[in-house]
Parts: C-alpha cells; sequence; structure tokens
C-alpha cells in the first residue's frame, strides 16, 4: 500500500513507532484525516514544507540589485532600514533610490534568508539573520532552547530551515 508521497503506509507506522513524539503526530494526523477541510490544509502545508525543503540543497543566487543592498547591510555592522539602504545606494539602480524598492528587495533577501528582519516601533530593522533572531528571541521572552521557530521565522521574514540551523548555533 502506497502512500501520499511514495512512502510505504506501514513504514510511516513504523516510523512513529520509533519517534519519541510518534504518538502526538499520530494522534495530530487522526484529528486531520477526520476532517476533510482539516485535511486539505495538511496537504497544502505538507506541500509547502516539501517545496521548502526541497530549496535546501539549492544553491542563494541573488541578482545584482541584491548584492549591492545586501552589502550595504552588512556593511553599516548595524540593524538599518529600508530609506537608509535606499540613501546609501551607488546609483547604478537607479530604482534602489526609492524606498519601496529598496525594501521589497530587502524582504526578497531576508526570504531568501541572506538577511533577517524585526520590528522596533514601527519600522522594520534589517541586519543578519543571526542578529534578527537574537532580537526576535530578546522580544518574545525567549530562549534558543524554549523558543518557537516558526514563530521567529514569520517575524524575521527567513525560511524556517535558517532560523533552526541560528537556533542550533546558539544552543550552548
Amino acid at each position: 500500500m502506497s502512500g501520499v508521497f511514495g512512502i510505504e503506509t506501514i513504514d510511516v507506522i513504523a516510523l512513529l513507532k520509533t519517534d519519541e513524539e510518534g504518538e502526538e503526530i499520530a494522534a495530530m494526523l487522526n484529528e486531520f484525516f477526520i476532517d476533510d477541510n482539516k485535511k486539505y490544509t495538511l496537504l497544502v502545508r505538507l506541500k509547502e514544507i516539501k517545496e521548502e525543503v526541497t530549496a535546501l540543497g539549492q544553491e542563494i543566487t541573488l541578482t545584482e540589485a541584491e548584492e549591492e543592498i545586501r552589502s550595504i547591510v552588512l556593511a553599516e555592522k548595524k540593524p538599518i532600514i529600508a530609506e537608509e539602504a535606499a540613501k546609501k545606494t551607488s546609483g547604478r539602480f537607479k530604482s534602489l533610490r526609492h524606498t519601496t524598492h529598496a525594501l521589497r528587495t530587502l524582504e526578497s533577501l531576508a526570504s531568501k534568508g541572506v538577511l533577517g528582519k524585526f520590528k522596533r516601533d514601527r519600522f522594520f530593522y534589517f541586519t543578519t539573520p543571526k542578529e534578527a533572531v537574537m532580537q526576535a528571541l530578546k522580544k518574545r521572552g525567549e530562549t534558543p532552547e524554549e523558543c518557537s521557530p516558526g514563530e521567529i521565522a514569520k517575524e524575521t521574514g527567513m525560511p524556517l530551515y535558517v532560523v533552526l540551523d541560528i537556533i542550533a548555533e546558539l544552543l550552548p
């Protein structure tokens, strides 16, 4: 009997039995399979996760404009807002002089895990991924040992796998 992603059903049962959290995972899956809407939502999310995991092995490529903005942020040695980044562009990319385009480029860099962001007051500050995770932990009152990686990924605009790598790096 073959499962959704080509894994034999019996293999999934065996894996759940050997996993420390297998019972909890099985209970959650049962809850999802009872309701068609929940089952559809689960399937959509699993496909999203599969795409994200597939991206793990791929090399990140940056456009020349992204490279310029990345260099500006890293050269600052402190978090900066989009308006500051726009003012520091070389003029090579005229559109980057506009805060909205600089912001879009910064958001793109965060979504690739090259930069991270955090909100302070009414502004988003862009910085290194590690600094963004540390700011999120501080804001949430969490430690690397006891934190919410999924929520931190949302707050920082970075992929979950980048956040998990940074959290692992921060652990003693």
